[in-house]
């Protein structure tokens, strides 16, 4: 059900905000009302401002602390496993300033740290990029500062893959004598060589050199020859990576302070969210003001907590035109809980609207395991859920995740037992590759055939279709209903309900007058807002239009037939291509791989699928959605869990 709110409107002393808000986040159950559209109002502003929270350099070492973790991560990496829990800790070790006093300074150490080997390996990659453009000349014994003689010049450079020494020297003889060529090397890209020659004919030999591409290379800086500068490289790289290593050592002497990070990063975070909450309010010097939405079945806690305080403050309900603005609770049991996740992604509903997750739990689930459909496939998801529910204890998403998996493991092992499918047809594969004979005993169980009976399979399909149109459009009724609109409800629901039996009735025996009621009924009914009778008479018949939509719903509902066939033909297939390798040990590996990926592919259609029926087909008669989710000041944390 959607759950009640109570708008909490509240004046205290700005003293007490810190502490006030401090504990209202433990309560967990008041969301704050951001109040600067208010300071609009001239005659608000100019007695109310923004209240002013500092943040005490929180967001920065919060950063810092992030940061920090993934420093740890990437050095060293937690070990735990896939269902570890979280770790338990009291509000009061969470809130502790002593906690954030003892981890900043690892925290700035680690960072130190990373600091250092960053700058070591910029130097490293320095280096190492000077190394690769020194390696062509290694075998050059000229040292790289030498330009030449008095008379002599020295010139190294590069010149393109076509323009070989024996090239250069046969165009450079055109134009002078005193020179010389030598190729110190070649690669793909570029040839490496040395050209000396007689200063007298350097204004020769400089634009001929350009003429032929050849690009000069100066090693600035560097002295003695190529290959004395490698090995001093290589001595610095080595010297480099065991600094690296020191201090990756130390940043792995700091691991044990994992624990505290991640606490002091959840700290940090409320404390964050406090001050984030308190900029939202307005006051003056002395008071400040808080709006606020609370559950109705909280408001008592809400108004015991007040009383300690010196403050005034009213709970009131919302008025209609609110509704749009008061943010949606939905309160499940543990069964339609899971589907929360599945309205989620939709939309929450409004205010006015109807809480759709019981609504959807048989539907969505029976839809799952029947797209599913096979018996294996329900075990492995059933057991993975109830592991991650006990095992991780999860929140949130997750925890709807997991219920959801555990729902749907159960109808999809039905559904698998009347299909008669243990992955695909493994069990007559593997007793026959074993020698036994072909048997299955999951015929005993088996209500249809997929492979054989698609017909009925999609009789089936579509009748499971129209009863939730049918519940969709009943669903309706209560609606208008319950909003004192009896009238409309016959008019718009009972009125197709009418042609719908007339329908049935007619193809059955023959009898078509109860559908001509129901046409009559439309035809009389369905115009009735439009202010002339001839456009309540032309609304009337435009409305029988509708009854092709309500086809084309109800077809929709074929792809539960289709997604079934889908994972029987897979299975099959998959158990086919092992069962030819004549080996048990390699038809266990290709039924793993095979399986395990047809479980993957197949969960996400028939999720969507499953997701798409509701949104469509049975959301589009009654949901009222457009709800914002109900978020309150609360003690949210992501690496442990607050007793």
């Amino acid at each position: 059900m959607i759950v009640k709110m109570r708008k909490l409107s509240l004046f205290a002393m700005l003293s007490d905000r810190e502490a006030l808000l401090h504990e209202l986040m433990l309560l967990g159950c008041v969301e704050v009302i951001p109040q600067s559209e208010k300071l609009v109002d001239p005659s608000l502003s100019e007695l109310l401002s923004k209240v002013n929270a500092p943040e005490r350099d929180y967001r920065n070492l919060y950063s810092k602390a992030t940061a920090a973790l993934g420093i740890l991560n990437r050095y060293a990496p937690a070990k735990s496993g896939i269902f570890a829990p979280r770790r338990e800790v009291g509000a009061e070790e969470l809130f502790s300033d002593e906690l954030i006093c003892r981890t900043r300074d690892v925290v700035l150490r680690l960072e130190a740290h990373q600091s250092k080997i960053t700058s070591l390996q910029a130097e490293a990659s320095r280096l190492e990029a000077l190394k690769l453009s020194l390696m062509p000349w290694k075998s050059n014994k000229l040292t790289l500062d030498f330009s030449g003689t008095e008379n002599v010049r020295v010139m190294a450079g590069t010149t393109l893959p076509s323009i070989s020494a024996e090239v250069l020297r046969e165009e450079l003889s055109k134009v002078a004598e005193e020179f010389e060529v030598f190729s110190v090397s070649s690669d793909r890209e570029q040839n490496y060589i040395i050209v000396f020659f007689h200063k007298d004919v350097e204004s020769e030999i400089l634009p001929a050199l350009r003429s032929l591409s050849f690009s000069r290379v100066v090693f600035s800086s560097l002295k003695g020859a190529a290959e004395e500068n490698i090995e001093e490289i290589e001595r610095q790289l080595a010297s480099i990576k065991r600094e690296i290593s020191a201090e990756t050592d130390k940043i792995k002497e700091l691991s044990h302070h994992r624990g505290d990070i991640e606490l002091c990063i959840d700290s940090l975070n409320q404390e964050l969210s406090k001050i984030d909450t308190a900029q939202r309010l307005l006051g003056t010097e002395s008071v400040f003001y808080l709006e606020g939405w609370v559950t109705a079945p909280e408001e008592k806690r809400v108004a015991d907590l007040l009383l300690k305080y010196t403050c005034a403050f009213e709970f009131t309900d919302p008025a209609a035109e609110e509704y749009a603005d008061v943010p949606i609770k939905l309160k499940n049991n543990k069964l339609t809980e899971p589907l929360t996740m599945v309205t989620e992604m939709y939309s929450l509903p409004a205010y006015e609207g109807i809480d759709p997750n019981p609504l959807i739990m048989p539907f969505f689930s029976i839809f799952f395991g029947i797209m599913y459909g096979d018996m294996g496939y329900g075990i492995v998801l059933l057991i993975l859920g109830i592991l991650a529910k006990t095992k991780l204890k999860p929140r949130g998403v997750l925890n709807y995740m997991t219920g959801l998996l555990i729902i749907c493991g159960v109808t999809t092992i039905l559904a698998g037992a009347a299909f008669g499918s243990f992955f695909g047809n493994a069990i007559p594969i593997v007793t026959e590759m074993l020698g036994l004979g072909e048997k299955d005993p999951l015929l005993a169980l088996r209500l249809i055939d997929p492979m054989t009976d698609p017909l009925k399979l999609l009789v089936g399909s579509l009748i499971i279709g129209a009863i939730q149109i049918i519940v969709g459009m009943a669903i309706k009724a209560y609606m208008l209903i319950r909003d004192g609109k009896p009238l409309d409800a016959l008019f718009d629901v009972g009125s197709w309900w009418l042609l719908f039996a007339g329908i049935a009735v007619g193809a059955l025996k023959g009898v078509w007058w109860v559908a001509i009621a129901g046409v009559a009924a439309l035809v009389l009914t369905q115009g009735r807002n439009k202010p002339t009778i001839p456009g309540k008479i032309i609304g009337g018949i435009a409305s029988l239009y509708d009854i092709t939509g309500y086809f084309g719903d109800i077809l929709s509902y074929a792809r539960l037939m289709a997604l079934v066939l889908a994972t029987s033909v897979i299975g099959s297939v998959i158990n086919l291509l092992g069962s030819l390798t004549g080996n048990i040990i390699l038809f266990a590996v290709i039924f793993i791989a095979g399986h395990g990926f047809s479980m993957a592919i197949n969960i996400i259609g028939t999720y969507v699928h499953s997701a798409r029926l509701q949104y469509l087909e049975y959301f589009g008669k009654f949901y009222i959605d457009g709800g914002k989710a109900f978020r309150p000041l609360k003690v949210d944390t992501k690496y442990v869990e607050v007793k």
